[in-house]
């Protein structure tokens, strides 16, 4: 792997990672519209936030953006964006106005029939309207425009409802919190979880296979997670992979500690058995980076149930996403 797409992989860990417990933090799914400016169409997108709002008139967000499908494109990517805001009556609705940089990735057709998985920068720029109600639901809406390298500059329009999350109160200086019988404390500690899902191939066919696996994570310290992870990928047809997997997690939790989410990087030693041989690399083994998005829930002191999408990134183009969910066991670590 190349030192440039290592930094790539790395800032997009931070952009993601970066947030530190808040009262302000804020989750919303956006359903829509995107338009392709460079080839007049349209098509679906949706995009997943989470933001962060420091101060009165400042707000961070992290988020996901699927910009659907269009002709000899399929994109999608993350983005990292500084927002100056406004709020109107009362604070029951903020104008935001933001940008910052999107890493995308395009399946790209080419002329034979076959296609590539691109990787690259574009230039992400945001208007947002916020509609925040007397519960902690919120409205939003948000048109982006996406451009950059790649060839394709586009326009998406979405419109979705978030949920304001929070957090139990923290102790004031010098006083010692409070622990009770059944409290579920704010360090991961040691989890072991059995999962099973479905891989699907970023490739204009999107071939599919059953993914499995067993996962043990480790909480090192408050807010940061270690897993160990046996990754099975499945046969969907063009690959046949199974390896081992590391990364490093930033977590965090809400609702009580009951509410889990974090993101992760690391790497992912693998054996392909369906490999296309190519000069120089003609083995069945290798590495690939991983990209992780984390949800769960914990139903008790050591029952838990987990989310995780992850994006396995490799030097040919038989990328995948692997969305796997699972039956854990907790202990305290």
């Amino acid at each position: 792997m190349s030192f440039r797409r290592t930094v790539s992989l790395a800032f997009i860990g931070v952009s993601f990672l970066a947030s530190r417990p808040a009262w302000a933090d804020e989750t919303s799914l956006l359903l829509g519209r995107m338009e392709a400016l460079n080839a007049s169409e349209s098509t679906y997108s949706w995009q997943v936030d989470y933001r962060y709002n420091p101060a009165r008139y400042l707000a961070w967000s992290a988020s996901y953006i699927n910009e659907g499908h269009v002709a000899g494109h399929k994109r999608d990517g993350v983005a990292t964006q500084l927002w100056g805001r406004v709020p109107l009556y009362k604070g029951r609705i903020y104008l935001s106005l933001g940008g910052g940089p999107y890493r995308f990735f395009d399946t790209a057709a080419r002329p034979d029939g076959a296609f590539n998985d691109v990787q690259g920068w574009a230039r992400i720029y945001s208007v947002s309207a916020a509609w925040y109600t007397r519960s902690p639901l919120l409205v939003r809406l948000t048109a982006n425009r996406i451009k950059g390298e790649g060839g394709l500059d586009t326009n998406t329009y979405v419109l979705g409802v978030g949920y304001r999350l929070w957090k139990e109160r923290e102790p004031e200086p010098g006083e010692l919190p409070e622990e009770t019988e059944g409290e579920i404390p704010l360090k991961t500690g040691d989890e072991v979880t059995l999962f099973a899902g479905r891989t699907v191939v970023n490739s204009l066919q999107d071939q599919k296979g059953i993914a499995s696996g067993v996962e043990f994570r480790k909480g090192i310290v408050d807010h940061l997670d270690w897993t160990l992870a046996w990754l099975n990928e499945g046969d969907p047809n063009v690959l046949r992979r199974n390896g081992l997997a590391s990364q490093l997690w930033l977590a965090d939790s809400y609702l009580d500690n009951r509410f889990i989410v974090g993101a992760g990087v690391g790497g992912y030693y693998f054996v392909d058995r369906k490999r296309p041989p190519r000069p120089g690399k003609e083995g069945t083994r290798d590495l690939a980076y991983l990209l992780s998005l984390t949800a769960g829930y914990r139903f008790s002191n050591h029952w838990f149930t987990r989310f995780n999408w992850n994006r396995v990134l490799v030097d040919y183009n038989q990328d995948t996403d692997v969305f796997t969910l699972g039956l854990g066991f907790r202990w305290k670590g």
